[in-house]
């Protein structure tokens, strides 16, 4: 089995293996080296995110990832008072999700590399 690479992160992930994207970037990189899974959830803030974390990284996976992306912030910025308010997430509680997930995945200690790509 070879390694694998996780993109965790919202729409702009989720739709990054679209022509020219950059996880059909990494893929192409990557080829025959790693697989690339996809883990994007257009329209998720971090607040969402962290709900399925455990379930999509549960810490006793037999075999976890080499790298982990995660990208998301462009939901949790989202301006009160707007039809997408209910996806907005105060700053300290965005960086605090953030801290969460990097401690979630530090657990494993066969992880390269966490990539934390902020909008």
């Amino acid at each position: 089995m070879r390694p694998q690479i996780v993109l965790f992160g919202d729409s702009i992930t989720e739709q990054s293996f679209r022509l020219g994207g950059w996880g059909a970037a990494l893929a192409d990189t990557y080829t025959r080296k790693a697989d690339i899974l996809n883990r994007g959830y257009g329209g998720y803030n971090t607040r969402w995110a962290l709900f399925l974390l455990h379930h999509l990284f549960p810490l006793d996976a037999p075999t976890p990832p080499v790298a982990v992306t995660i990208f998301f912030g462009a939901n949790d910025a989202a301006l009160l008072g707007r039809t997408s308010e209910r996806q907005h997430v105060p700053l300290e509680e965005y960086k605090e999700n953030l801290r969460k997930m990097i401690q979630h995945f530090k657990v494993w200690n066969f992880l390269n590399s966490i990539m934390i790509v902020r909008c």
